[in-house]
């Protein structure tokens, strides 16, 4: 096995150990924000990577050279629980990238969007270089694309350096 089949199967396995984190601590962390999960594990969170980006995505962040996708502990199990509650969705995250039919820049929040296109709806993942680290910051799973038609969100691909 290649080295970067390696790592998209030790950021599948980060996934699936936060889902099984998620399922035991859900009534203690059930109907809470971010924030309140955040708090929860205190000094226990952590970021690991979640994914790995092609090398022909990276071009769109200029100077960083990690291509791997992190994520925090909080966040995923947050959005598991609170927002999406299916592990079918975060394990499809990889496919995601490595199937990304556009990229998008998010005006409003600064992110850039991978999208991939399923008929009339998308499925999103939207990123932010954060301590030079490419961290997931939202995602949604069968959105209607339409909601891509929208001033906030500029198309970049084929991928051009963002200024």
């Amino acid at each position: 096995m290649e080295l970067l089949e390696i790592e998209k199967e030790e950021a599948r396995h980060n996934i699936e150990l936060w889902i099984k984190e998620a399922e035991e601590k859900a009534d203690q962390l059930w109907n809470k924000d971010q924030e309140q999960v955040r708090l929860f594990f205190k000094n226990k969170d952590e970021r690991k990577p979640i994914g790995i980006m092609s090398v022909r995505d990276m071009i769109v962040f200029d100077g960083i050279e990690d291509y791997h996708l992190y994520a925090d502990k909080s966040y995923l199990i947050d959005h598991y629980l609170n927002r999406h509650y299916d592990n079918r969705l975060f394990e499809n995250i990889q496919n995601i990238l490595d199937n990304r039919t556009d990229i998008y820049y998010d005006l409003n929040q600064e992110s850039i969007g991978f999208i991939k296109r399923n008929n009339k709806f998308v499925d999103c993942l939207f990123v932010r270089v954060i301590e030079n680290k490419l961290v997931l910051f939202a995602s949604t799973y069968k959105q209607p694309a339409s909601r891509l038609q929208n001033k906030r969100y500029k198309k970049i691909t084929p991928a051009n350096k963002q200024e």
